[in-house]
């Protein structure tokens, strides 16, 4: 049972973690703490003290650390999140904000130099999700330095939801359901479930309940960098959970693709796209998917049109908002009604203009 005052406490992954007094100023007062890991209490309390003997007492004072070097011990302390978060965490601090931060001390930080940052990275032509994004994970990181700077991120201007005209919707189902090509009838489903491409690609027949009409959405399939240095590649393929628990859902089977779906049932273990178990990724099948438009002359929508089509569509046909949140995955009721607000309102629009209080 841990002690009051020990500073040692379990983490939601399992492991305990044990904090020390890495170092201090110049009239002894604590700035800096360190952390060890370990999958029990007294081995945890056992790497501490032996991390602590270790310390040379002399130098456990005030060092300006460079930056670049408290940012890098920090990002290895997060290995324990999901590979494909942590690689884009790498990405982030190596490519964004070191180059920037390089060279310079903790104790240079302040209000006007993450000022000066937010403007070099709107300088870079950088969409303010993306400068959010790096803003997210450098904070995090100051925090864990104790440095607590407050300032406003540049307001997240969502880019125009484009979906699909009805005319080349009529092309795509009319081509899908003729086809035995399970390819291009993916094409349909997607347009019918809402699914993101990285999920679709990992969708496996096992996922599918054809007895309730339910398909059960647990993986997507994602390219990532790859760490290894011993290998030859740059990046690599992983099959991994969603980003986010909402993502984990469950999506009905429309009626109307039901049957047609089904006469491509395989091996339980075959990926859908494919009909084996060889995955394709979502590179290839986004190019696939393009061809097929260019073949049929239709607009070259991006594969994310058809989650908004379907999204669009379900809106105007009288889906709750709350079930649509749920069937897209999305963390919450706002991310959705921020994206569709505009098809929402038209629906109330239509609705509005039933209510007569005469026969005039």
């Amino acid at each position: 049972m841990p002690k009051k005052g020990e500073n040692i406490f379990k983490r939601k992954d399992g492991r305990y973690e044990a904090k020390y007094v890495k170092e201090r100023d110049t009239k002894g007062r604590i700035i800096r703490y360190g952390s060890v890991y370990a999958y029990s209490y007294s081995e945890v309390k056992k790497k501490r003290d032996e991390k602590l003997k270790s310390l040379d007492k002399d130098i456990i004072t005030y060092k300006d650390d460079y930056f670049n070097i408290a940012i890098s011990e920090w990002l290895e302390s997060k290995i324990s999140i999901k590979e494909s978060s942590y690689t884009n965490y790498y990405s982030i601090v190596y490519s964004k904000i070191i180059p920037f931060f390089r060279n310079m001390t903790l104790s240079a930080i302040d209000n006007n130099l993450i000022l000066k940052y937010i403007k070099h990275l709107q300088d870079q032509n950088l969409s303010s999700k993306r400068i959010k994004d790096i803003m997210l994970v450098l904070k995090q990181f100051l925090n864990y330095e104790n440095i607590y700077i407050k300032y406003e991120l540049p307001k997240v201007i969502r880019n125009k939801v484009i979906t699909i005209t009805d005319e080349d919707i009529q092309i795509i189902e009319k081509k899908a359901i003729n086809s035995n090509n399970i390819k291009l009838f993916a094409i349909l489903l997607d347009l019918y479930t809402g699914m993101r491409i990285g999920e679709l690609c990992a969708l496996q027949w096992k996922d599918f309940d054809f007895k309730n009409k339910i398909i059960h959405i647990t993986k997507t399939l994602v390219r990532i960098k790859n760490k290894d240095k011993n290998s030859i590649y740059h990046t690599k393929v992983i099959i991994d959970t969603p980003k986010t628990q909402n993502s984990i859902r469950d999506i009905p089977i429309n009626e109307r693709i039901y049957t047609d779906l089904f006469k491509f049932k395989s091996n339980d273990e075959f990926y859908i796209l494919t009909g084996s178990k060889k995955f394709i990724t979502p590179k290839s099948y986004y190019l696939f998917y393009q061809r097929f438009l260019k073949h049929n002359h239709i607009k070259k929508y991006s594969f994310h049109s058809l989650r908004h089509t379907f999204a669009t569509h379900s809106l105007l046909c009288g889906i709750d908002i709350k079930t649509l949140s749920e069937i897209l995955g999305h963390s919450s009721v706002k991310t959705t009604l921020d994206l569709y607000v505009h098809i929402k309102n038209k629906e109330k629009l239509l609705q509005i203009n039933k209510l007569s209080f005469t026969n005039l």
